[in-house]
């Protein structure tokens, strides 16, 4: 009895597998500062909402942009405070809107406005003794003088006029932000805020709920004094990957609570008397209420997690420009909530949100306003957590019960099945519900436990199609010999049409070097290229085809089809990259002169192709025909083009994008094949881009987009942009250049924003 309660089964590794995915999660809830798993559930969440269409939103926010046309047309940012003040004029005078919210602060008086001249001649005049009749009148004039030069005052003063304005300011919230700031200005600002603060809350908040702030960076008297309502606009990313998911309504500073920008917005724009929190026996936040207006149920330290509707602009922009030139329709502003913000890259108020790396920060506020005022923020809560671990536990010993006793073909069907159905399923709850379980975990456990128990299953059960595995594997790919170990008819010749990637690589520069080597040398330096290429090819599940001198033929999906081959493919070639890279550290090491550096260029093609056995009935060879893999071969040969090392089609991006980052570099017609086809430089592995060098992506493809619209001057600009994220960037300068030729032989009507390669 003892022995049997103690020797291993498949349902015994589930159960254990289970509970510890379970003990983990909770593990991982609890934990302040979260994990990479937990990270994955965000990115996980990031990806539906980047995936899906524009969603349903509010039509009653709009924002005025401190843009590129209001730049080109006003001088470079900072303006006059006046300028801002012709804006609320307009907003209010012309087009009638209801609420109008800063995000920005006015914080230090304006320099250049004069009236640092008009004191120098008061102080004259005084020293001078100059008195009578003409001199009160020129002390009157001086003082009328003072008045118009005052463009804070002015600023002030339109903002009084009707009081619809809500200020924005900010809290530092570490100490060691504050070196600059002397006591006396913290005492000004403090004292400018106060009086905002929310004064009435039901229950005690705990210590550390809601973020603290250490002193605050108010706007300077003379416009404080004229905006109706102030509120903070920090903005907390998620301190793991610097992603702006939830903005916190509350902040608590000295002794007081104090309200965000955008909870005083929706006051004002409810005609709210007063504003109020509720927290519950355990100091968390559990409601704000906008008088009797409106309820807003918040996440436990008072922060809304973030239902970002779509991408950039999926609320309306308009340039202040246009604004105060009045050439905007009425009806696109008035009775609106207007935020005023920076949208032009030169000003960098930008953030990294799940739909987009360089998001507005104007636009995350009015994300959050739409939300409130259509009830569709997220909201998760110690319920999502009980049914995760339920979720886990039901899994877990589903696959326990059924695994052990399938084939493992099936096996992998019933766990491929129950993962994508979740996903699914995932999907509808975020779009749906606003809510979710954790999506990683579960999926965890389903892959966890088919790996064990099919593990398991092949050391205990499996023995004799080891013995099959190790006659044949000096001779062909793993791959292969699963293959024909379940299908001996394989070895027939013929081919049958699918669908791989097809792998081109070739050695930059090869005839060049060779020549300088010795034909020992040359066959060991090739050696243990190949040799290391080949097994970073094979680990991924790709086919070696062929080697043609320095080149190596692949492809990946055949003769076992799976359906990430194009993935598959791209990590393959990051790897050989990353590996090559290496290799050339250690000839470096070993004296190695530069130019003996082995340097390979990939190509990488998604198609219908022939794979199979070709050849005569003595000798036969398991490989691929097709149009398709000459793309492949014709990509590689591009790489010279742009300067780059790893390039594929279009094809393969769209099933590779999920596990590489990539950049559209051009639409091309390579040699030999006339339709044009876009391609893409792969950059690495999803999530291990550098920040940089993704806005510097960002601005190629705008460049891009712009270029096939003829707007070369412009593309230009953003193609120079990529500079300063990705130095010497060789995509951007080759596009910079075809830019310049352009703007001097402009393309033919009938151009397609393609390029015609003449050679390979």
């Amino acid at each position: 009895m003892l022995k049997r309660l103690f020797t291993l089964s498949g349902f015994k590794i589930a159960l254990f597998i289970t509970l510890l995915v379970m003990g983990l999660f909770m593990l991982n809830t609890i934990l302040p500062s979260g994990s990479f798993l937990n990270l994955l559930d965000k990115k996980w969440v990031d990806y539906i909402m980047r995936d899906r269409p524009v969603q349903p939103h509010t039509s009653e926010v709009a924002i005025a942009t401190i843009d590129t046309k209001s730049v080109d047309k006003y001088g470079r940012w900072p303006w006059p405070r006046t300028r801002l003040a012709d804006l609320v004029r307009a907003l209010n005078d012309h087009y009638k809107v209801s609420t109008i919210g800063f995000d920005i602060v006015f914080s230090e008086a304006e320099e250049d406005s004069g009236l640092q001249v008009t004191e120098q001649y008061r102080n004259l005049f005084s020293k001078l003794n100059l008195g009578g009749g003409r001199g009160q009148e020129f002390l009157s004039y001086l003082k009328k003088s003072e008045a118009e030069l005052d463009r804070d005052g002015l600023l002030g003063k339109e903002l009084a006029r009707r009081r619809n304005t809500v200020l924005g300011y900010f809290f530092f919230t570490s100490a060691a932000d504050l070196r600059h700031v002397t006591e006396q200005e913290k005492l000004e600002s403090a004292q400018r805020v106060a009086g905002s603060e929310i004064s009435l809350i039901q229950g005690n908040i705990s210590p550390g709920v809601i973020p603290i702030g250490v002193a605050v960076e108010s706007n300077i008297e003379k416009i404080f004094r004229g905006g109706y309502l102030s509120g903070f606009f920090n903005m907390n990313p998620d301190p793991e990957d610097g992603t702006v998911r939830r903005v916190h309504l509350l902040m608590q500073y000295q002794d007081n609570v104090f309200p965000s920008l955008d909870l005083q917005i929706l006051r004002h724009y409810y005609h709210a008397d007063q504003l109020s929190v509720i927290a519950d026996e355990n100091g968390f936040i559990t409601q704000v209420n906008l008088g009797d207006k409106k309820k807003i149920f918040p996440q436990f330290d008072g922060s809304i997690m973030l239902n970002y509707k779509g991408g950039i602009q999926t609320f309306p922009h308009y340039s202040i420009y246009d604004i105060i030139e009045h050439q905007v329709p009425l009806d696109k502003l008035k009775d609106k909530i207007v935020l005023v913000g920076a949208t032009e890259v030169g000003i960098f108020d930008l953030r990294t949100a799940p739909v987009s790396v360089a998001y507005p920060g104007v636009e995350v506020h009015a994300t959050l306003l739409d939300n409130v005022l259509t009830d569709s923020y997220f909201r998760l809560d110690l319920a999502n957590d009980m049914m995760t671990l339920l979720l886990i536990l039901v899994i877990g010993l589903f696959l326990g019960f059924t695994l052990p006793h399938v084939k493992g073909v099936y096996g992998l069907v019933i766990a491929g099945t129950l993962v994508v159905a979740y996903a699914l399923a995932h999907r509808w709850m975020v779009n749906n519900l606003l809510t979710w379980t954790s999506f990683i975990y579960p999926a965890m456990v389903v892959a966890l436990v088919w790996g064990a128990v099919t593990l398991f299953r092949f050391l205990v059960t499996d023995k004799d199609k080891r013995f099959i595995r190790g006659a044949f594997q000096q001779y062909l790919a793993p791959e292969v010999i699963n293959q024909l170990m379940e299908n001996p008819d394989l070895l027939k010749l013929g081919g049958e049409r699918q669908v791989v990637t097809a792998f081109f690589s070739d050695v930059q520069g090869f005839s060049t070097f060779s020549e300088k080597l010795e034909p020992e040398a040359l066959v060991q330096l090739m050696q243990e290229y190949l040799t290391e290429m080949s097994n970073i090819v094979m680990k991924h599940g790709g086919t070696i085809d062929k080697y043609i001198g320095d080149a190596i033929v692949a492809f990946f999906g055949a003769p076992i089809h799976y359906e990430d081959h194009p993935a598959k493919a791209c990590v393959a070639a990051m790897e050989m990259q990353a590996r090559l890279e290496e290799m050339r550290t250690n000839w470096r090491s070993q004296g190695k002169q530069e130019d003996m550096m082995l340097y390979q260029r990939i190509g990488l093609n998604t198609g219908p192709m022939v794979v199979g056995n070709m050849g005569s009935d003595s000798r036969f060879n398991y490989t691929m025909m097709g149009n398709a893999v000459n793309l492949a071969a014709r990509l590689e040969g591009a790489n010279k083009f742009y300067g780059t090392y790893s390039m594929c089609s279009e094809y393969t991006y769209a099933g590779a994008k999920d596990a590489v980052e990539g950049r559209e570099l051009d639409a091309v017609a390579v040699k030999g094949i006339s339709k044009p086809v876009r391609i893409f430089q792969v950059l690495g592995k999803k999530g291990e881009i550098p920040e940089e060098k993704l806005k510097g992506v960002q601005y190629y493809e705008k460049g891009l987009e712009l270029y096939r619209k003829r707007q070369f001057e412009e593309a230009a600009k953003y193609f120079n942009a990529v500079y300063k994220f990705i130095p010497e960037d060789p995509p951007a300068r080759t596009m910079i250049a075809r830019c310049k030729d352009y703007l001097t032989h402009p393309p033919d009507d009938h151009w397609d924003g393609s390029y015609h390669a003449t050679e390979k």
